[in-house]
């Protein structure tokens, strides 16, 4: 007899100010926890990254978000965010910040990148705040 997927008993964290939702999603890819990573964006939310994905015909938004994140954390490094700038208009906001990554990557390349980034992040009926839409723009640091 075959058992039923179990599922985590613990939701993921709510982000409860428009930055923490930026802050959830880093700490997550840190931890290599892809659905609570998943978890900080809408639905419909749209992901563009420094190294687009492609996403299969067919598949929504959703996959290309799925297909975005997993590909980061393929690299199993963590990932640091320092919040800017937050720019609130009643149940939006706009968040500006820097991502940084660096270290060995499974394959015992050293990895660094670096880059500035923003995300608009909407209110939720429940009082959580959810990413819309997210940019990262990542670029390999060079050594000085």
């Amino acid at each position: 007899m075959e058992m039923p997927p179990v599922s985590d008993p613990i939701k993921p964290p709510a982000a409860r100010r428009p930055q923490e939702a930026l802050e959830l999603v880093s700490q997550a890819l840190s931890d290599g926890d892809l659905e609570a990573a998943l978890a900080q964006y809408e639905g419909a939310a749209r992901l563009v990254t420094w190294q687009q994905q492609p996403t299969a015909a067919g598949e929504g938004p959703d996959a290309e978000v799925r297909s975005a994140l997993a590909c980061f954390m393929a690299l199993r490094l963590p990932l640091a965010v320092r919040i800017g700038t937050v720019l609130s208009a009643p149940g939006l906001a706009l968040v500006i910040c820097e991502r940084h990554t660096t270290g060995t990557d499974p394959d015992g390349a050293h990895v660094s990148y670096r880059g500035h980034g923003c995300a608009v992040v909407r209110a939720q009926p429940d009082g959580s705040w959810r990413i819309a839409a997210d940019a990262w723009h990542l670029g390999t640091e060079i050594p000085l």
